[in-house]
Order: C-alpha cells, then sequence, then structure tokens
C-alpha cells in the first residue's frame, strides 16, 4: 500500500538573519562571484517557510517552480511508482539548496517530490528570479552552470554505487555523505533510497555500529 501524504500549505515570512545572508552569500562565494548588489537583491526577495514533518515544499504536478535554501532540518526527493509506492531518490540537508532541478530546467511540472523528513525551515525564491540573474551576469549564469555540473556528477556518483557497490557498501556511503543527518531520517526512507528492504537498514545499522566499537 501506498503511503498517503498530505501537501500542506506553510505559512511564510520576510527573511531576517546576518547569519544566514552570510551562510548564503558564502554558498554562491564558493563557485561565483556574482555582484553584491544582486546578492542583496536576492536576499531581499528571499522568504522564510517552516514545513511540518511529512509537508511538501515542492508537489508532484506543482507548476509554480520555486527555490529553496535549507536553513535547518531535513528533506526527501521521491517519486510515486505506478503500484503507489513511493521511491525516494535522494535527500538534502541543512545548508543546501533544494528544488526539483530536471523538472523544472525542461519547464515542466514536477515530477519529482520534496517533503520535510524532520520540522524543516527553508527560505524560498521564485525560480524565475534566478532565471532574471542568469540573464543579467555571467558570474551568475557561472553559478548556474556549476550547480548543473555538481547534480549531475551527484547522480552519476549515486548509479554507480549501484552498479559497483553491494548493500553494506552503498549504506556505510550513506552515512558517510549525510553524517548525524542518517539517524533522523526513516529506515524505510533509507531503504527505499539504497534499494533494499527495511529489515536490512537495521541490521546494516547494528553490523556498523559494532564494528565502530559503539
Amino acid at each position: 500500500m501506498g503511503v498517503v501524504r498530505i501537501c500542506l500549505r506553510c505559512a511564510s515570512s520576510h527573511l531576517t538573519g546576518p547569519e544566514l545572508v552570510a551562510s548564503i552569500t558564502a554558498y554562491f562565494r564558493q563557485v561565483a562571484n556574482p555582484p553584491d548588489a544582486d546578492i542583496a537583491n536576492f536576499m531581499a526577495q528571499g522568504m522564510v517557510r517552516s514545513l511540518e514533518t511529512g509537508a511538501c515544499f515542492c508537489s508532484l504536478g506543482q507548476k509554480n517552480h520555486e527555490l529553496a535554501y535549507i536553513k535547518t532540518g531535513i528533506v526527501r526527493y521521491f517519486v510515486t511508482l505506478p503500484d503507489g509506492e513511493e521511491a525516494s531518490k535522494d535527500f538534502s540537508v541543512a545548508g543546501s539548496f533544494t528544488l526539483s532541478f530536471g523538472s523544472t530546467a525542461a519547464r515542466l511540472p514536477a515530477q519529482v517530490a520534496i517533503a520535510a523528513v524532520v520540522p524543516t525551515e527553508i527560505v524560498v525564491w521564485p525560480y524565475q528570479l534566478l532565471l532574471d540573474l542568469y540573464a543579467s551576469n555571467q558570474e551568475w549564469q557561472k553559478l548556474g552552470r556549476r550547480i548543473a555540473e555538481m547534480l549531475y556528477i551527484r547522480k552519476e556518483q549515486r548509479e554507480l554505487s549501484f552498479l559497483l557497490l553491494d548493500a553494506p557498501a552503498r549504506y556505510r556511503q550513506f552515512c558517510k555523505q549525510f553524517g548525524s543527518y542518517a539517524d533522523q531520517i526513516p529506515q524505510y526512507y533509507i531503504a527505499s533510497y539504497l534499494g533494499i528492504r527495511p529489515q536490512s537498514v537495521s541490521r546494516l545499522r547494528k553490523k556498523l555500529a559494532i564494528n565502530l566499537g559503539e
């Protein structure tokens, strides 16, 4: 039986907090050097949303695409299979951006949903704002290109893990990638992401704890 998920409409408020602004600016500066005035304008248009556990930031079929920075919490990317079951494609955690990238780039309704795994706070912008910035300055174009490259690399690495690694190795890689956040993600989501049964996740978790001497 598929998981029934209610996508809640979340209240928004204007972005505040110099630390958050500094964090997002630093994220941009890792790969590009957009003008300070553009960054200030971008920040001014951000809106903060609080997502309860299970609430969607992006629903399947959503047409008004948005970009979000995860201030706190964890989100899950998932699709609904023909039998009604959900399949977890990936996760993003605090300190990173999130959007349904493939559908957004192709100008299609969202084919991948994004929902909060735990109570999560995000900062949201219309995706069109980012497109306008791409058109205005080469540094923003550089930023967009680098983000696309990183997403492609991440996708390829995940595909290779299924071809080259066994289940225990994929689980160890998952734990390394998500660190302490891994313990906050339900086992059935992890199992779906790794392509194994929830019972297998429990056994792998216990085995890894023993090997680490916990």
